[in-house]
């Protein structure tokens, strides 16, 4: 295999496993790791909610883009049902994606990944990926089954079925 590996991330439990996997292969294989997130695009499922919630993240990045108390959202639904301006929305959407690098690449880095880049992007999660591993000249694509998604019932999800079917490099499904 040449090229560096890809991983994607949303923060989800699925990848997270995909992260720990791609930094064990990065590790072992001597092969650079370049991690993206792409934005969160649509009303936001039940499960990120939670992990906003659980992490702290509407806080961090409200103070990180300096949103007075008033500007803040109370959780991450009202992120997004009650803020008045969309580039306030936007704002804040990418300093918690942000973050969810900030702490993908800190845990590749401790699980020995060599040579970690991070990439956030915009626009349908799966054309971003395969766009990013073009860019990146992936010679591996590693990607959760399914991330924060609400078909959690199907076997592969869309994401990974588009990435699995359209990548022109090796891609590791983790389960």
């Amino acid at each position: 295999m040449t090229g560096r590996i890809l991983v994607a991330t949303d923060g989800s439990e699925a990848g997270n496993r995909a992260l720990d996997c791609a930094a064990e292969l990065s590790s072992k294989l001597g092969r650079g790791l370049s991690i993206v997130h792409v934005f969160l695009h649509g009303r936001p499922p039940a499960e990120m909610m939670q992990l906003a919630d659980s992490e702290h993240l509407i806080e961090q990045a409200a103070k990180a883009q300096n949103l007075t108390p008033r500007g803040q959202p109370a959780n991450f639904l009202g992120l997004f049902a009650g803020a008045a301006e969309e580039a306030d929305r936007a704002k804040a959407t990418l300093a918690i994606g942000e973050k969810i690098l900030d702490w993908a690449a800190h845990r590749a880095k401790e699980a020995g990944a060599r040579d970690v880049e991070t990439h956030i992007c915009a626009g349908d999660y799966a054309e971003a990926i395969l766009k990013t591993a073009e860019t990146e000249n992936a010679g591996m694509i590693v990607i959760g089954r399914r991330g924060l998604g609400l078909t959690r019932e199907i076997l592969l999800g869309s994401v990974s079925q588009k990435v699995l079917h359209h990548a022109n490099c090796t891609v590791v499904v983790t389960q």
